[in-house]
């Protein structure tokens, strides 16, 4: 894998992969999903959206232009089959705000119980 900023090839560093040029970070989606969920302990859903083009980076993986999205209060570059590119510092930024991803999607046992407290309310 290429540093989308420098091309040079990234260092695998625990569960991201590094460009010791730039600081910047490359994450899968998956991974990235579970350092969320870790953080804020509980359950999220990344609620991509897209911005502007300001500049056009390729994929780490497969050289691709990336879409340009926000997460957040971050401005990201994304592929959506390979992975999210973090420049220096984005990654503890989205970390920090890893709480508002929370899903609000009910599970099947809260669906249950909110019907079942509706039910007996009346």
């Amino acid at each position: 894998m290429k540093c989308p900023i420098d091309q040079v090839e990234l260092d695998l560093a625990g569960r991201t992969f590094k460009c010791n040029t730039c600081d910047g970070a490359w994450v899968l989606e998956d991974v990235l999903v579970a350092m969320l969920e870790q953080s804020a302990s509980t359950l999220v859903a990344l609620p991509w959206k897209p911005r502007p083009v300001d500049q056009i980076r390729p994929c780490a993986t497969c050289g691709a232009a990336m879409q340009t999205v926000s997460l957040g209060t971050v401005a990201l570059d994304r592929c959506a089959e390979h992975g999210v590119w973090f420049d220096a510092h984005e990654l503890a930024d989205i970390l920090g705000q890893a709480k508002q991803f929370k899903d609000k999607t009910p599970t099947p046992h809260e669906s249950l119980l909110h019907r079942l407290a509706h039910v007996f309310k009346h």
